[in-house]
């Protein structure tokens, strides 16, 4: 898990939040923890380094400030990365400046804004979580936590009614009060080690609920890649199905036409010979095509039947070797299902082939 403690007012308690949340999961949790201070004054770094025996890691982070918003971005995402393949919990300090970029905040799980409850420092604060809230909408997102810090007894229902008027969401802990102890401490004890006092009570119950927080934002987490893989399955069933219709639905219609097309061109030929008219060197070929096997709709047709022809006064137009034909009588087509018209007579054919 990777937390990052950050606001842009200094006063609000990021370093002493940052180094007792260590202390909390190293020794509370038994959990291989790391401190990476990116604060110039290292405030959080020297209170961990001065307490022995030191069962926090820690990480002095130094970003080229004056290098432009995409270099502070690269060296930063370096070191978080690198840390975070040798630890458990990584835990940032860092005093926030205008020319951070907001992708910074994408490489952590969890985003901490400790604020003093003046009206003062809700504005500031209400202003950073809102210049940055594009950050907070994606289902990855890391989780918007805001710490109403150094609060005294009488402050707490006052803090929390007037984070109402914040125009985003975000999870709001319960509260860490304002001790001198935490000053006097500063590099000696941490604040969980303190006896029989409120500042240790309610810095143990801030930890717990930031515990919390890290169990919800990844169970969201799970549940959004669970809800995200059937809706994606889904839609990809769907668009293949309207596909393949589509497909379909063409293809047939292209058939239905040159079915059609096929129709009316041998009904045409039918009535020309009917009408007693001459087959050309064309018709003859799409007729002989029309009446292929593989089409399935024609064959062949006993429309001339030598054995048929009756031999009388009424001769044909023409004659063929020894034998007499005379022309029977068409039988009309009433669909192409009937039989249809397969070779022509040789007659015919040899009348085509002279010209």
């Amino acid at each position: 898990m990777r937390i990052l403690i950050t606001n842009q007012k200094g006063g609000v308690g990021k370093s002493t939040i940052s180094a007792n949340l260590a202390h909390y999961f190293a020794s509370t949790l038994n959990k291989r923890t790391t401190l990476v201070d990116f604060d110039t004054q290292a405030s959080s770094s020297k209170w961990v380094r001065s307490i022995k025996p030191q069962r926090i890691t820690v990480f002095k982070g130094s970003l080229p400030l004056s290098q432009g918003a995409n270099r502070i971005l690269i060296e930063s995402r370096k070191i978080v990365q690198g840390v975070y393949a040798r630890s458990e919990i990584v835990i940032s300090d860092l005093t926030w400046f205008d020319v951070f970029d907001s992708e910074m905040l994408l490489d952590f799980d969890i985003v901490v804004l400790p604020t003093a409850i003046s009206e003062v420092e809700l504005i500031a604060t209400m202003e950073f979580a809102a210049r940055h809230e594009w950050v907070f909408q994606s289902s990855q997102s890391p989780s918007l936590v805001i710490v109403p810090s150094r609060v005294r007894g009488d402050q707490v229902l006052k803090f929390k009614h007037n984070t109402e008027r914040f125009p985003f969401g975000f999870l709001l802990t319960p509260p860490i009060i304002d001790s001198v102890e935490a000053k006097k401490n500063f590099g000696v004890k941490f604040l969980l080690d303190l006896k029989n006092h409120k500042l240790s009570r309610s810095f143990r119950v801030f930890c717990e609920s930031i515990e919390q927080v890290a169990r919800i934002h990844f169970d969201r987490i799970k549940n959004d890649n669970i809800l995200s893989q059937p809706s994606r399955a889904k839609l990809a069933s769907s668009l293949s199905y309207n596909i393949k219709k589509t497909d379909a639905i063409r293809t047939l219609d292209k058939q239905k036409n040159s079915v059609t097309k096929l129709e009316e061109q041998t009904r045409q030929n039918f009535l020309s010979i009917s009408a007693g008219g001459r087959i050309t060197g064309r018709e003859s070929k799409n007729i002989q095509k029309a009446s292929e096997p593989h089409l399935g709709l024609f064959q062949e047709s006993n429309f001339f039947d030598n054995n048929n022809l009756a031999q009388n006064e009424s001769y044909a137009e023409g004659t063929y070797g020894k034998h007499k034909l005379v022309r029977k009588e068409p039988q009309p087509i009433m669909s192409i299902s009937r039989k249809a018209l397969g070779k022509p007579p040789k007659f015919l054919r040899k009348e085509n082939s002279t010209k």
